[in-house]
């Protein structure tokens, strides 16, 4: 169960990349990343009535569940998805989700840290095979189109290191929101309450951060009110990718749902090659990829714990 959730946490995730990846040609990732953030708020506020209307009844929080949610949505909803649209306009779709793939080893670390999870050798020899083929991904998966002059090369390249930070700071703030939300829903087994809050949280700091571009963002958002619509289709898929995440701690360890639910590039990848082929190369060592993360899944789900 915890492996399915995650990988439908994975698909709803690679989805919403690749439709942000064709909303940023018309309209920017910052004014983009607030309407994403919002809609995650009356998504989330349907989900908690509707639980409450026909669920079993909600146990009360504790202020640590509380606390732990709030502390995932601000990493995920304001820096994890500011960040990864950022990556995305800068490198394009494939490219921005291998980065992604520091994200695994990131979050078992502080998994066993933090949660007293235990990952047995092969279980971390997985999420390494599993992060080597991302990595594979991200660069067979977008190189420079041949053809381009020397100097758009070099300013290509000028610009890599940049986007290689921003595309690494994604995947550290997703590491920590995947660890707090852990340990918020395992105080509070709710993962739709839970991801509610959590979008609020995010949503508020992002408000409070970007009150001075307010104005421009809401220009910017009413002279496109098409592609200010599919950034708040975005935001839904990805409230739903969180909500999966979530639910999927109860089962398995927040390392292997951080390594399934981060292999986007499975999808993106594909989805990019064939939406925009032009700009999204598909080479050899992309395919190599696909198949050592796959392997490292597998791996890691099956002999992944240690033998009691």
């Amino acid at each position: 169960m915890g492996v399915t959730l995650a990988l439908l946490a994975m698909a709803a995730h690679g989805t919403s990349m690749v439709v942000a990846s064709f909303a940023m040609r018309h309209l920017s990732s910052a004014p983009g990343s607030m309407l994403a953030a919002a809609a995650g708020l009356p998504a989330g506020l349907l989900a908690g009535a509707g639980q409450l209307a026909f669920g079993s009844g909600v146990e009360l929080p504790s202020l640590r569940a509380v606390l732990g949610f709030i502390l995932a949505g601000v990493f995920s909803t304001y820096l994890g998805r500011w960040l990864i649209f950022r990556s995305i306009e800068l490198m394009g779709p494939s490219r921005a989700a291998g980065l992604q793939s520091t994200s695994p080893l990131i979050t078992a670390f502080f998994g066993w840290l933090l949660l007293g999870e235990v990952l047995g050798p092969l279980g971390f020899a997985g999420i390494g095979l599993g992060i080597a083929g991302l990595f594979a991904m991200s660069m067979g998966g977008h190189g420079l189109q041949q053809g381009r002059t020397k100097s758009v090369a070099a300013r290509h390249r000028g610009f890599l290191l940049g986007s290689l930070l921003v595309g690494l700071g994604s995947a550290a703030a997703y590491s920590a929101s995947h660890v707090f939300r852990a340990a918020g829903v395992r105080e509070w087994n709710e993962p739709l309450l839970g991801a509610a809050i959590g979008t609020f949280a995010g949503l508020a700091a992002l408000l409070l951060a970007s009150h001075k571009q307010m104005t421009g963002y809401l220009r910017e958002i009413a002279a496109q009110p098409v592609w200010a619509r599919v950034y708040v289709a975005v935001g839904f898929m990805q409230f739903v990718g969180q909500s999966l995440v979530t639910a999927s701690m109860n089962y398995i360890p927040v390392s292997l749902v951080a390594l399934i639910s981060m292999c986007t590039p499975l999808l993106v990848m594909p989805l990019s090659y064939f939406a925009m082929g032009k700009q999204e190369n598909l080479s050899l060592a992309a395919v190599l990829g696909i198949c050592l993360t796959l392997s490292g899944i597998v791996l890691v789900v099956l002999h992944g714990r240690p033998q009691p």
